[in-house]
């Protein structure tokens, strides 16, 4: 009898985990986690994703969050209480696009996720998937640009399609009872909004380690990386020029109801021939302030700053708002003078989770406000992007944007719509020697020439030289087959218009329908700049 109760309890060990790793940065997925967190009775740092599994257990209603799987057997491949869990990631989707010389249009994709709980404290990931597509004419454009497709990997032109691939993965430790170490290549975010303007997901995975420390009220973030810079590489990733970035983001639950965020991030080259230093070992002191080890050094790297504050109202209602800071003098932003140097962008927000008494439904309102110049340095290699994408808003800098975003669940259905109106500024018409502040991969020091043959360093404002609008709406119906994944029959219709001062204006309306994998947030949200 007691040989068998001990035999009993190896099985169960080995069989069955408490959940570990990191949820997968979606939306799709992590969206009903977020509104348990939002709750005014739940202290969690849900500007922080991806969210490690720990976290979510705690939740009042987290076993019951997502929607039930399409098949049993889907249900026990994904169960993270498994030791090993994963699942198909498969894209089918066909389209339209009207108006364009090739109206129809496909994106087909394949790969899968897989992840082992090898130990209570070790955790192992990793997600792989390849594409080929045509895309509707705007993110064309915008993909033969910037050379990659949003997120997702550099643009393989053929034919009319592009081809692409992504993959990604995470070793991740917990060391005693207050630290994560999380090795791998990935994306992570930081932030309340749709948007964020510390650091998004917007671009494509890069490798990095992040150490996770959580004690008393506070998580303190530390994430090392390394960036590549793409442009004239050909796509040869041998030829890509590499950047290094440290970033801190210190979370405080002060109480339930309020939330202090503090952040930092640090951008420098390996091979900048003016500070020929390699890895800078000055940068990984997990604890130091970033600005003063910056001006130490001669001030030769491009240094952020920004603060956050977020704030429970009513049961499940959160504002939210961010500052980021470049480089700022008060006595400019008394005058109003649009000095360039002035690098400023701001964030406020609200989001309600079951708003009316409707369950399953949140609305969100986001204004997001970027000054020129935002996010740009005098070594165009130092900005803050990475594999031709902003690390931030999808945006870039010069542009003030409002969204409005509601989405209502129910069982294993979803009915979403994003609507986003922005005014910005365009450098696109006047060629890459004339940087207004709107194109965050030229030089701030490529500015506009006066008459005199000095540069222009004052009079930028949103807008400027060439002021455009861009109105787009994303209204999406779709069925979870596999909600850990995000696997799902969807139809979307995406409208887009951008009107210039000077460009011909251009309309986009591109509908889809199928089969799509959402492990990783699709970013449709594209314009050049």
């Amino acid at each position: 009898m007691t040989k068998g109760l001990c035999l009993l309890a190896l099985l169960a060990s080995t069989s069955g985990y408490a959940q570990q790793g990191f949820l997968p940065l979606s939306r799709t997925v992590d969206a009903p986690y977020t509104a348990l967190m939002h709750g005014s009775k739940v202290a969690a740092h849900s500007a922080i994703r991806p969210y490690l599994r720990e976290d979510l257990q705690a939740l009042p209603g987290a076993d019951t969050a997502l929607a039930p799987e399409w098949k049993p057997w889907l249900e026990r491949m994904t169960d993270p209480t498994n030791r090993w869990h994963g699942g198909p990631l498969l894209d089918a989707l066909a389209g339209a696009s009207s108006g364009e010389r090739e109206v129809l249009k496909y994106r087909l994709g394949a790969g899968g996720w897989l992840e082992w709980n090898a130990h209570p404290r070790w955790t192992l990931g990793v997600n792989a998937q390849a594409w080929t597509e045509t895309l509707p004419n705007y993110l064309d454009r915008w993909a033969y640009v910037q050379e990659v497709t949003p997120g997702e990997g550099y643009a393989h032109r053929g034919g009319d399609g592009i081809t692409h691939y992504d993959w990604n993965a995470y070793a991740d430790y917990k060391a005693g009872e207050y630290f994560h170490l999380t090795l791998g290549k990935g994306r992570n975010a930081i932030g309340e909004g749709y948007r964020s303007l510390f650091l998004s997901d917007e671009a494509y995975s890069y490798p990095f380690f992040k150490i996770t420390t959580t004690a008393w009220h506070i998580r303190y973030m530390n994430l090392f990386t390394l960036m590549d810079d793409i442009r004239g590489a050909d796509g040869d990733p041998a030829q890509f020029a590499k950047k290094f970035t440290s970033m801190h983001y210190l979370s405080w639950n002060i109480s339930k109801r309020v939330n202090v965020g503090l952040f930092e991030a640090i951008v420098w080259q390996d091979n900048d021939p003016k500070y020929p230093r390699g890895f800078d070992i000055s940068y990984v002191n997990p604890v130091i302030f970033y600005r003063p080890v910056e001006f130490g050094l001669g001030s030769p790297d491009n240094a952020l700053l920004g603060v956050a504050l977020n704030v429970k109202v009513g049961a499940r209602t959160q504002l939210y708002s961010q500052v980021i800071l470049d480089e700022f003098l008060l006595s400019h932003v008394r005058e109003g003078d649009g000095w360039y140097g002035n690098k400023q962008g701001a964030q406020l927000g609200a989001v309600s989770h079951d708003p009316f008494g409707v369950k399953g439904l949140m609305l969100r309102g986001e204004l997001n406000y970027v000054r020129p110049f935002m996010y740009t340095h005098t070594d165009s290699r130092q900005n803050y992007a990475h594999h031709g994408q902003p690390l931030a808003h999808p945006y870039g800098s010069g542009f003030v944007e409002g969204l409005v975003q509601g989405e209502w669940r129910k069982g294993p259905w979803l009915v979403s719509n994003i609507f986003s109106w922005t005014l910005m500024g365009q450098d696109t018409a006047f060629g890459p020697e004339r940087n207004n502040g709107n194109n965050i991969f030229l030089s701030d020091s490529d500015r506009p020439l006066l008459a005199d043959g000095t540069k222009k360093d004052f009079g930028y404002i949103i807008g400027d030289p060439v002021q455009a609008t861009v109105i787009q709406n994303e209204i999406r119906v779709g069925c979870l087959l596999e909600p850990r994944s995000g696997l799902m029959l969807e139809c979307a219709w995406t409208f887009r218009s951008e009107t210039s001062e000077v460009l011909p204006d251009r309309l986009s309306n591109y509908l889809r329908l199928g089969l799509s994998a959402n492990l990783h947030q699709r970013h449709l949200f594209q314009t050049v700049r």
